[in-house]
């Protein structure tokens, strides 16, 4: 782990960045206060999860308890109907609202 000012950092960021890469983690501190952390980021951390793992820290989400995976139906494709069939059913289905 390596700490560093943000003018050590702006100066040599490319740098810094090839320590990241390779693993490390860098502090980045102002005035000797802590302000950021750099860090590998990992293919395993999903931006959907960082999201809501962030959200919900914040009490701005409330995750769900279950998971459950929402079926869609399958269409019909209208390659196998024929363009007057579409448009009868549509001129029906416009009729039956306007009654």
């Amino acid at each position: 782990m390596k700490s560093i000012g943000i003018k050590d950092l702006k100066n040599n960021l490319s740098s810094y960045l090839e320590f990241v890469k390779k693993g490390e983690t860098i502090i980045i501190y102002d005035r000797n206060n802590p302000i950021a952390e750099i860090r590998k980021f990992l293919k395993a951390d999903n931006r959907t999860d960082l999201f809501i793992k962030e959200a919900s820290e914040n009490n701005s989400l409330i995750p769900a308890k279950q998971f459950k995976k929402i079926k869609f139906r399958k269409f019909r494709s209208s390659k196998t109907i024929s363009k007057t069939e579409i448009s009868n059913t549509w001129k029906t289905i416009y009729n039956e609202e306007r009654n």
